[in-house]
């Protein structure tokens, strides 16, 4: 019997990142979006088309990162530009590779990481640079290994098995991150991440309440009634009652908080509601948990951790 080589977790995470593409592009000012996608065998291949917020015309490749599932893999984010090589020749490999997007028309390689709700890196490329990108993150990956700067790491980052491979973070050792830095002072690689955006509106968690020792500096008696319009995703009620009936207490491990009062648990949405209004996508949390899942600096890896507990409730087919 031939083992399966991918998870259906997996195809199901990969789908989860390919539908975020677009939500992620707008939200940072690119316009008139057309994703378009293609499956061959168990493999997706997806082009995105879309106005730059300079105006510009865009056609690019996405290139998902691999997936960062223990506390280990967080030190390092990474993608794979083919799976394999070509008559075992590296630059054969990255001018094919290259001139395969070029001549489709393929102006940019957008590789991204995502990690439980959010994309947390997010590099567009100009085709035409990829070799040399590549070229220079395995000459510098090669220098960190000969002279011991990668302790027992001994593969080559970029030449990754027989697989060329692009580097986004690498904090496995402390000269470790020299190889993503290519990437980032490359000429023309633009993090997307640092484009401005207007501040998420977490749809399923409370108004902040901010408090300070100055009362007397804020505030007033006579409250001035205003009207707000404001645009939210629509909830299914059963899914909410279908989460909260399964809980007993806070479903993130470890806290069990609980109290015996309608509304103490809250949903929360773990990949964010515009990837979902299922069961599998949500766990019932103290309103302590909930706020961390959204704000702590561990929120990726707390969400992670949370997406394989809740994906335990999902119903086969979905």
């Amino acid at each position: 019997m031939t083992r399966q080589f991918r998870s259906e977790e997996s195809f199901h995470a990969e789908r989860i990142s390919r539908d975020a593409v677009a939500p992620f592009l707008a939200d940072r000012g690119f316009l008139n979006i057309d994703d378009k996608r293609k499956v061959t065998g168990s493999a997706t291949s997806q082009l995105v088309s879309a106005t730059s917020p300079e105006g510009e015309r865009l056609k690019m490749r996405v290139r998902l990162c691999w997936r960062r599932r223990t506390t280990e893999e967080l030190k390092y984010s990474a993608a794979q530009l083919r799976a394999r090589l070509v008559d075992e020749d590296w630059d054969k490999t990255m001018h094919m590779t290259m001139q395969r997007d070029l001549n489709q028309g393929i102006t940019h390689n957008l590789i991204l990481q995502r990690d439980g709700a959010l994309i947390v890196y997010a590099a567009l490329i100009p085709t035409r640079e990829l070799k040399g990108i590549f070229d220079a993150q395995a000459r510098i990956s090669q220098e960190l290994i000969d002279s011991g700067q990668m302790k027992n790491l001994k593969k080559n980052h970029a030449k990754n098995g027989s697989s060329p491979t692009v580097w986004l973070m690498d904090e496995r050792s402390p000269a470790a991150h020299k190889v993503a830095d290519v990437l980032w002072s490359w000429r023309d690689v633009v993090d997307l991440m640092k484009l401005p955006m207007e501040p998420p509106i977490i749809d399923d968690a409370m108004d902040d309440c901010p408090v300070t020792p100055n009362y007397i500096d804020f505030g007033t008696d006579t409250p001035v009634q205003r009207t707000v319009l404001r645009s939210e995703y629509r909830r299914d009620r059963k899914v909410r009652a279908a989460v909260l009936a399964r809980a007993e207490s806070c479903e993130r491990l470890g806290c069990m908080s609980q109290r015996f009062y309608k509304s103490f648990l809250d949903v929360h949405h773990i990949l964010g509601i515009k990837s979902g209004d299922q069961v599998w996508n949500c766990v019932a949390l103290c309103p302590n948990c909930h706020r961390d899942a959204h704000y702590s600096p561990e929120a990726d890896s707390i969400n992670l951790e949370l997406l394989r507990y809740a994906e335990q409730f999902k119903v086969a087919g979905n």
